[in-house]
Parts: C-alpha cells; structure tokens; sequence
C-alpha cells in the first residue's frame, strides 16, 4: 500500500505538467531538496507557510502538504510495523489538512488515512469514565441583554426579496434542519469516534476566552479531546483546562459528516453587502461558502453568516455595527511584542475587518461584581449598546442568521455542537 502509494506521488512530482507540480516549483530550488529530504523540508515548509499571507504562500502549503504525506508513507514503510509509528504516520496527515489545508492532494490524504487505519490501527473502547454528569446551575445573566433576537414564522422566502438579509432572525426548530441525522448522531461520542477512525488529531482552543493570557492552542488527539466533553453515554472525564474545538472546518477533515447535515437555501441566494456593512464581500473560495464547527463545553466563550444549533444550548449577543465607536476593540496597531501575544486582534489580517474586531467588554460576566468591574473599565459601552444589543438561546434545530458586520459573542450553555456557515 504504502510504497505504491510513494510511487504515484512521485510520478506525480515527476509530471512538469501537473497541476501540484507547477505550485510546487514557484518555491524555487527548495522544490529539488524534495526528494532527498521530507522532514527538513517539512519545517522550513511550516516556518514559510506560516511567515507568508494566504494568497502568498500556496507552493509552501503544497511543499509542507507533500513534505506531510512523504513522512507518512515512511512512517508505515514495509520494514515498520507497530501503532505508534501508524498514529504518528495518521498525525503527519492530519497536520497536512490543519495546517495547510492540504491544497492539491486532500482526497488521496483521506484515502491514505483510510488505508493506515485499516491495516494498522484498531479504534479501542473507551475507559470508563470516572466523572458524573455534573447538574446544570444557574449562570449570571447581565444587562448587556435588553431585546431578543425576532423568531420568523414562516421562514422567509430565501428568492423572493432581500429584505431578510439586513437583520438577524432566528428559525425555531427549523423544517430543514429537523431532517438532519447531526441533531441525533453529534449528540454520540461513539459516533464521533468511528467516523474520524483511530489516531486522529483536532486543533483545540485551550482556556474559557481567547481574550485571556492563559488561552492557546494545542493539536491533540480527537479521542482526548472528547472525553473532556460531556456526553449522555459518556460523562467528562475531570479537567484542569477547558477545550474548546471553534472554527474549524471539521467537515473537511472527517469527510463522513457532510452527509450528516444540509446547506439552507439561503446560502445560495447571493445577498447584497447590508446597508450597515456594504464593503462586506464574500469568502473567496469556490464555493463562496465556509462552514465551521463550533464544540466545546459549558461555559465556553466566542468573542463567530448562519449559525446551526445541532447538540445542547448556545446564546449568541448580538449588537449592529453602529455602536462600534462604543465597542472598545482591541489596539491592533499595537507595536509592543507582549501586547500582540496577549491581543488575539494584533495577529490577524487587520485589512478585513470582520476578522479583526474584538471587543475588550466582555458580555458574559460571571457574576455581578465582574459586570460592575467592566461598567467601570467600559462605561461608553454600557450606556450605549445594551440597548441596541439583542441575544437568544439557541436550541438543537434552530438556525441564527445575521448579517455581516455584526458584533456578536456567543456562550454554551452544555455541551454544545454548532455549524456556522460563512457566505
């Protein structure tokens, strides 16, 4: 498997003409150590990629994508035959679809992820888990919420006007969605657990608020991460972190849970920029369409244009994008190194600002004294944009859409599995 797999590879590089090819020879004489060293070129692909713009750095994607799956085939040569080299050989893989998207060569990435898990692997029971289920307790709801989000029914003609696209709604238990097979499989540990397969690796959120000092990120196992979650079969093993799975393209990775839910007809309709927000444009991938998953624990906060509710609760604060001057956002000119470690605005894409836009004020204190503590730091805030703010309580089925440009924070309530999707 593996060295037949190597040599198609190698044809492939050999071909002047293929498309993966071409990319590949942009990085210069870089491209002709290829051969002779996979892991050296595996680094200096990552420190390229990482160094470089999106739309600058697709040949070292396609280098450190190659670099991956090169590590991966030695990993599981014929002269080795153990799991742990089978787990480090699927982690090579995973890596090639987390960190560079995999440009070029995802379908034989799934199929070679298929193919070691097959023959190398076994997905082994859980342990018992020594937690219970902890009884869900009151959690402090502030001032910053004045007015619900307005529930449509009927839902809205997604062709027949435009005058849905200007303002968030909320479809309860929405038609569309109630036929999803995510609403009732998501909500299994053991499901999530065969369609990945053994040995596979997520990117996760480490820390309640991307806000706070102690927040990072960590690649770790799938299986790990799970088992910190609450499930009804499965109660959270204790944690001294909280882990969070937000805005990954899940479905991209475990290709067996698109057939899990659907894309609501809204999604296609092509909507004018809102008046609030008209220098909006849509993603610039194919399919003009990014869809995250969102799934972590209680308490979890996102400082996230449709968002699904498919496992537990989730509260989404909205606010429109006139009260940005009383938002407080983070200093993203900031030149100061620990400033920009500490500011999840610094390091981002300051040129698109519905990347950028994050809000100091946190609108989901835990307790009275900590909202009079942000009353205090954030007083323009207080007395301009409650009253203008807008949330609601998510539920399994219902389906959130608002516009771009729109602040907006978001807290699970339990367990909570969520689909957004970015048009």
């Amino acid at each position: 498997m593996s060295l037949e797999f190597f040599d198609q590879l190698m044809a492939e590089m050999s071909d002047e003409s293929h498309p993966c090819t071409v990319d590949l020879r942009r990085c210069g004489s870089a491209y002709f150590e290829f051969y002779a060293a996979a892991h050296s070129l595996h680094d200096n692909a990552y420190q390229e990629m990482t160094r470089l713009p999106p739309s600058e750095s697709l040949c070292w994607r396609r280098l450190y994508t190659d670099a991956c799956l090169l590590c991966a085939v030695s990993e599981v040569s014929d002269l080795v035959q153990d799991d742990a080299a089978a787990t480090e050989a699927v982690a090579f893989l995973d890596r090639a679809i987390i960190i560079a998207g995999a440009p070029g060569r995802l379908d034989s990435i799934h199929q070679l992820i298929k193919d070691i898990q097959e023959k190398h692997l076994i997905l082994k029971p859980l342990r018992a888990s020594s937690g219970h289920k902890q009884p869900l307790t009151h959690m402090y709801h502030s001032s910053a919420f004045s007015h619900s989000v307005p529930c449509i029914h009927p839902p809205p003609n997604a062709f027949g006007g435009r005058e849905w696209s200007q303002k968030p709604f909320v479809l309860q238990r929405h038609g569309y969605v109630q036929g999803w097979k995510a609403l009732s499989s998501w909500a299994s540990i053991d499901y999530l657990r065969s369609v990945a397969g053994p040995g596979r690796l997520v990117p996760v959120e480490v820390g309640k608020d991307y806000r706070t000092e102690e927040w990072t990120q960590r690649l770790m196992s799938w299986d790990y991460f799970l088992q910190s979650l609450d499930f009804p079969e499965h109660p959270a093993q204790p944690q001294n972190e909280v882990l969070y799975l937000a805005q990954h393209n899940l479905l991209m990775q475990f290709p067996a849970l698109e057939g899990d839910i659907g894309i609501p007809e809204y999604v296609y309709t092509c909507p004018d920029p809102p008046s609030c927000y008209p220098a909006y444009k849509p993603p610039g991938n194919t399919d003009g369409l990014i869809i995250n998953a969102w799934l972590g624990p209680r308490g979890t906060i996102s400082p996230a244009h449709t968002v699904t509710q498919v496992v537990g609760r989730k509260t989404v604060w909205l606010a429109p994008p006139d009260v940005s001057d009383l938002m407080c956002p983070f200093d993203t000119s900031t030149s100061d190194a620990a400033d920009k470690f500490h500011n999840p605005a610094a390091n981002l894409n300051v040129a698109e600002p519905s990347m950028c836009n994050t809000s100091r004020v946190d609108v989901f204190p835990d307790s009275a004294e900590a909202e009079q503590a942000s009353r205090d730091a954030f007083p323009n805030f207080w007395k301009g944009v409650p009253q203008k703010a807008m949330y609601m309580t998510l539920a399994p089925g219902d389906v959130l859409f608002f516009p771009p440009g729109w602040w907006h924070s978001m807290r699970s309530e339990e367990t909570s599995f969520s689909v957004s999707m970015w048009f």
